[in-house]
């Protein structure tokens, strides 16, 4: 995006940017997703979201005086120490070591507020937490109720606006870095690759190209440097990442909710709800076709956040679901048992 190459193309960061453009879905508020780290016990890629009037959601949601307090206690940060751990939501986690950071809290706040007010340079109509006060005595300032708002990214057609899903992988870019970037998904087969120097636009028909070639990944290799754009540079010492098949199974089945389809999760919860109804062998098969249609790193979603997909599991392999849980959690199997089919 050339606002972002204006930027961030400075003496001090010395690149240019294409970051992920998002709107808020509550308001269509528009914004950006930045990369950063949330520093919740252990450290998390987790970009921020940062929206034209004023509020930053950053596994939380705040405003600007909040922001400073965030970065100034190290909630949300923009280096992680030698030696520890990051991980990546659905994707992994790795040891890293070698890192070399560009920002201090004030230079990231600073950054992020430049970009703010490129966004909204007359600072009007103003998100404000309650609990704190205005920091623009000349600005118009709107307390709004939000918990945790919804981004989409999207991308604009001569006519109309497309929004899509974002994820997020490794990318080994031509100038021979390899990226955290995202990767963005939309109903038309679009893919659009961001957070680089400058974005890359796909067809969903290449992804298993670039996948096979290596230039879209999941699994950087050990001692593989990895950069982070506006952010710093890190080399991977440990870990690693789920299969790539499992996530090209994952764009597939979303490319189909996006074009309205029932997603495989959904669609195997409805069938279980189904079956505990009316427990057939029909069903049973059913059920099975589902859950192993499910991208593997998914199952355990398709129930709560208790039982996980352990209930789906124990009608379709017995007793076997009860020894992995018992064997994993060193507990008797809590959880009531499923009925047999009838048939």
């Amino acid at each position: 995006m050339n606002l972002f190459k204006r930027l961030f193309s400075t003496k001090t960061t010395k690149q240019s940017i294409d970051f992920t453009s998002i709107i808020r879905m509550e308001d269509s508020v528009k914004g950006f997703f930045i990369p950063c780290f949330i520093h919740n016990i252990n450290y998390h890629y987790s970009p921020l979201q940062m929206y034209s009037d004023g509020l930053i959601s950053c596994w939380g949601t705040t405003d600007w005086i909040g922001f400073k307090g965030k970065l100034n206690s190290g909630w949300v940060t923009t280096s992680i120490p030698d030696g520890t751990t990051m991980s990546i939501s659905f994707v992994g986690e790795w040891e890293i070591e070698q890192g070399r950071w560009q920002h201090t809290a004030t230079t990231f706040y600073d950054n992020v507020y430049e970009l703010f007010t490129c966004l909204n340079p007359n600072l009007q109509n103003l998100y404000q937490h309650q609990s704190n006060k205005p920091i623009w005595e000349d600005s118009k300032i709107s307390v709004k109720p939000y918990n945790v708002p919804t981004p989409k990214p999207y991308h604009m057609t001569s006519t109309n606006r497309i929004l899509g899903e974002k994820f997020v992988v490794f990318f080994r870019h031509s100038d021979q870095k390899t990226y955290i970037a995202d990767l963005c998904l939309y109903p038309n087969k679009r893919v659009e690759i961001s957070n680089l120097p400058t974005k890359q636009i796909i067809e969903f028909g290449q992804l298993v190209e670039f996948a096979n070639k290596g230039l879209i990944t999941t699994q950087p290799q050990i001692g593989e440097t990895v950069t982070i754009a506006n952010i710093g540079s890190f080399k991977i010492k440990s870990g690693q990442g789920i299969k790539m098949d499992y996530k090209l199974a994952e764009w597939n089945d979303k490319l189909n909710e996006l074009n309205g389809s029932e997603n495989s999760r959904v669609r195997c919860a409805r069938i279980f709800e189904e079956y505990k109804q009316n427990p057939t062998n029909a069903l049973k098969n059913k059920l099975k076709i589902a859950y192993e249609s499910i991208p593997v790193h998914l199952r355990a979603f398709v129930g709560s956040i208790d039982t996980k997909d352990y209930e789906v599991r124990l009608i379709l392999y017995g007793d076997i679901a009860k020894k992995e849980f018992e064997e994993r959690y060193g507990m008797k199997y809590p959880y009531d048992d499923m009925p047999l089919p009838k048939d």
